[in-house]
């Protein structure tokens, strides 16, 4: 079959190239360690806070047990964007449409793997010697775990791997690798420098007190230990808030003002108006002496209000914003919206420090259905597009973003549903907070 360096785009059956990056922070589940506590509270916990991949391996459990683990857990991965494998058991990912399996080398064999599974989902291997790492390549694996680096708490047989091996190893393959065995905070740092590309961990995050914690100081080492620095560009309505609706119904806010009673059609009508078109409509039809420049300033001030007030983050955005923060990473904003509005909410929930920069449409010549906008807020921030991600939830940015070279991160949001296929054809990276 040839190398395959694929990850499935989650639920859309598209493919894109597996990262290095997300092998960062690879977490394995144990429930041994969860002294009672919900597996799905505490896999969604560790997602939130910055595991790059999930893997579930749960020795103890029947098939039947795996699938249903599995299929709880796949729309919160689905909700983080974080690729999510099972351990040995191909059957279990078919059953619970997984992303993928991860295979042992006394597991299945990758053949048989590979066509139960189909040529769209992830199979990673264990690899403990350079021969096995080179056959992995060659069968067509997209990443391979090695180690055991440091000995293993959780697999006592697990023959510790010296440092030089490990660099053998890592070096002899041009697919990810991470690392396993014993890996915690303490020792991740003497990973540096072998070519590995993250840690995968069991006990580190699963046995801590605070699994949400040690996964977010994992992560914020992490990115020191493997220079995993990011430059980020962040759309605001649809995307870093659940804004959309307010928009919506800020015609209606607005009319109510003046009338009893609204016309059964006015949300439809009113939605797909411009506010010289709705200024129009309020006048003729609705008897409102209004104009545009009125109107706009009206809605920005009712919205504004709803900025300072009520308009909810997406869930796990202010995590993941906080998270890059911590880890130094470059971020900015760029948004169609007014700056006033911008500046209310990110007060209101406390990220306002986050952010290098912030950009409106009306800073620049140019709008978002333009691959200049994004070109130029990337020059003025030092970004180099190839290697700076956009996170956007509306069709017409994404593939403005696109055209400009950079990396995406679709965030899914209701206003944009009909396109939503669309979107994860151009997306390196989804992130689908629906909760069905």
């Amino acid at each position: 079959m040839g190398l395959r360096q694929w990850v499935v785009h989650f639920d859309s059956g598209e493919l894109i190239m597996i990262r290095k990056e997300q092998l960062r922070l690879y977490a394995i589940t144990d429930t041994s360690w969860l002294n009672g506590a919900s597996l799905i509270d505490v896999v969604e916990n560790v997602l939130k806070n910055g595991a790059t991949f999930l893997q579930l391996r749960e020795k103890n459990a029947t098939h039947e047990e795996i699938v249903a683990k599995a299929k709880a857990i796949k729309p919160i991965a689905r909700k983080y964007g974080i690729p999510f494998v099972i351990d040995d058991d191909v059957q279990a990912a078919l059953e619970a449409d997984a992303d993928g399996v991860h295979i042992g080398q006394s597991d299945t064999d990758y053949m048989t793997a590979r066509s139960i599974l189909g040529d769209n989902k992830i199979i990673g291997m264990t690899a403990k010697t350079v021969e096995q790492a080179k056959e992995a390549v060659r069968l067509g694996a997209d990443y391979i775990g090695t180690g055991a680096v440091f000995g293993s708490s959780t697999k006592k047989d697990a023959v510790y791997m010296p440092r030089e091996r490990l660099i053998e190893v890592a070096g002899s393959v041009n697919i990810p690798v991470v690392a396993i065995g014993g890996i915690d905070y303490d020792n991740c740092g003497e990973l540096a420098g072998t070519g590995v590309d993250g840690i995968a961990v069991v006990s580190a995050i699963f046995a801590a007190d605070d699994p949400g914690l040690a996964t977010k100081e994992l992560y914020l080492k992490t990115g020191r230990v493997f220079n995993y620095h990011r430059d980020f560009i962040f759309d605001m309505d649809g995307t870093i808030l659940d804004s959309m609706p307010y928009w919506r119904n800020v015609s209606k806010e607005y009319a109510m003002q003046y009338v009893d009673k609204l016309p059964d059609d006015f949300d439809e009508r009113t939605y797909v108006m411009d506010l010289d078109e709705c200024s129009a409509y309020f006048r003729d039809e609705l008897g409102i002496n209004t104009d545009a420049s009125t109107m706009r300033q009206t809605a920005v001030d009712i919205m504004t209000r709803h900025y300072s007030t009520d308009i909810p983050a997406k869930d796990g955005m202010l995590e993941l914003i906080r998270r890059e923060h911590e880890a130094g990473s470059c971020m900015c904003i760029f948004t169609s919206s007014d700056r006033g509005c911008v500046d209310a909410a990110l007060n209101r929930l406390g990220i306002t420090d986050c952010f290098n920069n912030i950009f409106t449409v009306y800073d620049i010549p140019y709008n978002k259905k333009n691959p200049e906008s994004y070109k130029l807020i990337a020059e003025k921030m030092h970004f180099k597009p190839e290697d700076t991600w956009v996170y956007e939830d509306v069709l017409h940015g994404i593939e403005s973003a696109r055209q400009g070279g950079f990396k995406i991160c679709a965030v899914y949001d209701e206003d944009s549903k009909k396109h939503w296929n669309e979107i994860c054809a151009f997306a390196d990276e989804i992130r689908d907070i629906r909760n069905d």
